[in-house]
């Protein structure tokens, strides 16, 4: 009945007003800043959100604006004024900039158009509010009165609008397209289609106007401190009532219906479980709030003296406990509460929760400490702590004896067997089994079971019992006895401190890292960025197949699907979510106890403990927004960048460049990841992780195609891709036609060089050539004044002494023929000494030549030689002249006397480049081992032949197959062949 009472007092006092709260606390939402001192506006006193994502800040020191990661002052276009009095984004993507000392601008994609006293508004008057009407038409509000714009014109509405020349202050259009006036004349509306205004009663107020999310519309009345509804709900919602007093700078209420107040100490948070304030003591960037805004993905934003602020929903919402949360296990109840140690925790009406102890604090601390909760199939609670071992059963609690009288214990870990009999691991003193009468019998050590007490026990498929020991075991209860999973099956986890089973899915975790079963084998699981889930605490898998883990590395999910594809693909890093400060959650898991730190009530609900905390998250209730678009913004060199527009030209020289890009994830930019690529550049994409610039260094001159994709939270990519094209201007060096020219430049040098290697090798070819003539016409000289001159003596000293003789003396015959053998020897040696001191004028030309040698090699009764001769007859160099002779001449002989020719061809080709010798006959062909060896045994006259082109540095082919005859092709370069060259190449000019 006391404890009845407990509850139903502590219930009332949960639905006690929260405005009778005696000091609010903290906001309980995620809360970030940014002061001056990272780039944020001092002072703003207006925002607005654009429909490409950008949030903008306007005040006394100009525009900015801001994607989540950065701050910058807009700079893109010079603005008319400086000091900005209100800020208006429009659904077509147009921003309206109105200006503290009077005039307003329109910006729109990237085009600014500027409107003053010259186009219709007042001269040097504020503009306090920019709104269009149903119908498009836009309205400005000023002290001078409403203004409304057609075409490009402003025109003053008083009279014939309804309205009075008065001060107007805010504009605001409800969802059902009416245009609300605030002034000090009070509040008029505009409905849709309607020419003139209908003033509101003035009772209801005269301050700022704004519109909830159950319909109604309500204004702030300054002077009265009171807050005025002007619609009632729709659709008949009872509406809610606000306590909100005292000095108010700006009025929010935000798509939750809960209403936020900018006062000078800071900001109010109302909801219906109460009021919460942070002001500068609690982390507000500043006093003074000035302005609010919710954006598109349900951030709140403040403005304050000295910065912005960002208010959040956190993903996990933290319970209040009593005890140290570090030392807190956790198990559910069937109600969807759940157990924190020894304190069960119930959820009240708006979100409180009520907490209800099992028994009575104890005068010791060691007492009520509890190390290790389990909620067995039954439904019994079982707690284990220092003070020994409790059994709740419904409403009976009941403490247990523990083996053998043991007191002062710290448990590891509770669990029943397939039998229902209750096992517990105690630290220092083993592991006990519990009897259906009570008794205890100590497990370790006997039937193979480790003598170690267990870090962690599960019931696992089909009863088996699993225990969790250090030094890498994992170990399974069959009916043989027990079956020791180590290193060899899988397991390299170090200390194994958390065993889970769920159906056949058996999960093991320790400090090492996360292990799942396949088999009679543990698979090491390891995260697509190389986490490996170490320090793992406690394990829970839902119906869907995610697995959740508390570890000392973090708070993780891992995806069924990605589960499913590491069972299936050996060494898969799978991708995972963690959760951190981000979502809300503060601390880790604590080491080795208590256990466990992670629970599924029966609602759903995710229920974890941390080093500082106790949380609570919906695990289905999280969608992750879709990957944001890319805005590519920037590109350029280093100080130089210029607005990414696609067709950019850079100019030369701009092989090092950076190129900019964001993506308007205003709630969570620290989970947005890029990648990008570059056509002919990057060969894959280039993760570039949370950096917001893609640099580029020794780009060439060219056309670049770029690419940029973000991921969101969950790691997944954008499916569309963000590109920019743009070119890189050649530098001189880089230009076409100065390739062109070093290509001919190379050309150039390189046939300067042949040239000039020519001419070294004719030279040279030129200087053997002379020597050759030189020797001869001396071994000429030394034939005709020693051997001829001395035969010629030896002739006519022998004549004298013929002639002495008798006619009739048949010894005169003979000497007589002997010196008409010796005179015919005489002119044969003069011939070879004149052909010996042959020059550069010779009387005969080739043609000639080969036909004399020809007709001298005919054998009696052969077909004579065939000459013909091709192009201009050119003078040949003597000695050129003589190497081709000699070789025509082989090859005639040859033709005649080794191959049975009874035709034989020569031609002599003359051409301005080369002089080309052909000798082909139809005899019997060169044998193909000749041909191949290049010379037949004994005989001299082929290798003579090959010897001899080498020296011309002339080209040889030989054509023959048996039957077929043989074609011999002599190539000579002109400058080798003809004198006149040679010549040229000798004179000194």
């Amino acid at each position: 009945m006391g404890r009845r009472l407990v509850r139903l007092l502590l219930w009332w006092a949960a639905l006690l007003p929260p405005a009778h709260a005696a000091t609010p606390g903290p906001i309980d939402l995620h809360h970030a800043g940014w002061t001056t001192r990272d780039g944020a506006p001092a002072m703003a006193m207006t925002m607005a959100q654009t429909s490409d994502g950008w949030l903008w800040f306007g005040g006394p020191n100009g525009l900015f604006r801001f994607d989540g990661a950065r701050f910058e002052r807009y700079a893109d276009l010079v603005l008319p004024a400086n000091s900005i009095s209100i800020l208006s984004a429009q659904p077509a993507g147009d921003l309206w900039i109105g200006y503290r000392f009077g005039g307003l601008s329109r910006l729109t994609q990237g085009k600014l158009r500027s409107y003053d006293e010259h186009d219709g508004l007042p001269r040097s008057v504020s503009v306090w509010g920019i709104e269009p009407d149903a119908s498009g038409r836009m309205w400005a509000a000023t002290p001078r009165g409403m203004f409304y714009l057609d075409g490009e014109r402003w025109h003053a509405a008083e009279a014939d609008w309804g309205l009075t020349r008065s001060t107007y202050k805010t504009l605001m259009r409800d969802r059902h397209g009416v245009l609300w006036v605030q002034g000090d004349d009070g509040i008029a509306t505009l409905a849709p289609g309607a020419s003139r205004f209908v003033r509101v009663p003035r009772q209801s107020g005269v301050g700022v106007v704004a519109e909830v999310p159950d319909g109604s519309v309500w204004s702030w009345d300054g002077q009265n401190n009171r807050l005025n509804r002007l619609t009632a709900p729709a659709d008949g919602v009872a509406p809610r009532r606000w306590q909100l007093h005292g000095e108010v700078g700006a009025v929010l209420f935000d798509r939750a219906g809960n209403l936020w107040a900018g006062r000078q100490d800071g900001v109010e948070y109302h909801t219906a479980r109460g009021t919460a304030v942070t002001g500068p003591q609690q982390g507000l960037t500043g006093g003074a709030v000035t302005a609010l805004l919710e954006d598109r993905e349900g951030n709140v934003w403040v403005t304050t003296a000295n910065g912005v602020d960002r208010f959040r929903a956190k993903r996990l919402t933290r319970i209040p406990v009593t005890e140290h949360p570090g030392r807190l296990p956790i198990a559910a109840d069937s109600q969807g509460g759940m157990w924190a140690g020894r304190t069960h925790l119930e959820r009240q009406e708006h979100g409180n929760f009520a907490a209800s102890p099992l028994w009575p604090a104890a005068a010791s601390y060691w007492t009520d400490q509890i190390h290790c909760a389990y909620l067995d199939p039954d439904g019994v609670l079982w707690l284990g702590g220092f003070g020994g071992l409790w059994r709740k059963d419904g409403e009976r609690v009941s403490r247990v004896a523990l083996p053998d009288g043991l007191n002062a214990v710290q448990f590891s870990a509770i669990a029943r067997d397939r039998q229902g009999r209750l096992w517990i691991s105690l630290l220092l003193f083993g592991i006990f089994r519990q009897d259906e009468h009570g008794s205890w019998t100590r497990m370790d050590g006997s039937n193979g079971l480790p003598e170690a007490p267990a870090r962690a026990m599960a019931p696992g498929p089909g009863g088996d019992l699993w225990l969790a020991y250090p030094r890498n075991r994992v170990v399974r209860q069959s009916g043989q006895g027990w079956r020791v999973y180590g290193p060899a099956d899988g397991v390299q986890l170090g200390a194994v401190l958390a065993i889970h089973a769920r159906g056949d899915h058996v999960w093991a975790g320790g400090e090492n890292g996360l292990a799942r079963r396949q088999g009679e084998r543990f698979i090491t699981v390891t995260g697509n960025d190389g986490q490996t889930f170490s320090g793992v605490n406690t394990m829970v898998e839902l119906a869907n197949g995610d697995l959740w883990i508390n570890a000392v590395s973090g708070l993780f999910r891992l995806p069924a699907a990605e589960i499913a594809t590491l069972l299936n693909t050996p060494g898969y890093r799978l991708r995972y979510e963690r959760i951190d400060s981000l979502d809300g959650l503060e601390g880790t898991a604590p080491f080795l106890a208590p256990t466990p730190t992670l629970a599924r009530a029966t609602n759903g609900y995710l229920w974890v403990t941390t080093t500082t905390g106790l949380f609570r998250f919906d695990p289905a209730g999280h969608a992750a927004r879709p990957a944001p678009p890319v805005i590519i913004r920037k590109l350029g060199a280093a100080g130089q960048l210029r607005p990414a527009v696609p067709g950019t030209r850079l100019p030369p020289g701009s092989g090092s460049l950076q190129i900019e890009y964001t993506a308007m994830a205003l709630g969570m930019p620290e989970r947005v990841r890029f990648r990008y690529r570059m056509d002919g550049v990057d060969t894959r994409w280039q993760e570039a992780g949370r950096r917001r610039t893609a640099y580029y260094s020794n780009l060439d001159a060219g056309s670049y195609h770029f690419q940029v994709q973000a991921a969101n939270e969950a790691g997944e990519w954008d499916k569309g891709v963000s590109t920019l094209d743009f070119e890189i201007e050649p530098t001189v060096t880089q230009t076409w036609w100065f390739k062109c020219l070093c290509a001919l430049a190379v050309l150039a040098a390189c046939w300067l060089a042949y040239r000039l290697r020519l001419r070294r090798m004719t030279a040279q070819l030129t200087a053997r050539m002379q020597e050759r003539l030189d020797e001869r016409e001396r071994i000429a000289r030394e034939l005709h004044d020693t051997l001829l001159q001395s035969v010629q003596g030896l002739i006519l000293h022998v004549h004298a002494a013929a002639m002495r003789l008798p006619e009739p003396e048949p010894a005169r015959e003979l000497i007589e023929q002997a010196l008409q053998r010796a005179d015919d020897v005489l002119h044969e040696g003069r011939d070879r000494v004149r052909d010996l001191r042959s020059n550069d004028h010779c009387e005969q030309d080739l043609a000639e030549v080969l036909a004399a040698a020809a007709c001298r090699a005919q054998p009696p009764g052969a077909m004579p030689m065939r000459l013909r001769v091709e192009g201009t007859v050119r003078a040949l160099h003597p000695a050129a002249q003589e190497e081709v002779l000699a070789i025509a001449r082989e090859a005639i002989v040859n033709a005649y006397r080794h191959a049975q020719a009874t035709l034989i061809e020569t031609q002599v080709i003359y051409s301005a480049r080369e002089l080309r010798l052909v000798v082909r006959d139809n005899g019997g062909g060169i044998p193909a081992e000749v041909l191949d060896s290049g010379e037949r045994e004994d005989h001299w006259g082929m290798p003579g032949i090959r010897e001899r082109a080498k020296r011309l540095k002339a080209r040889l082919q030989v054509r023959s197959e048996p039957g077929a005859g043989t074609e011999w092709v002599l190539t000579l370069p002109g400058r080798v062949a003809y004198a006149d060259q040679l010549k040229r190449r000798k004179s000194p000019g």
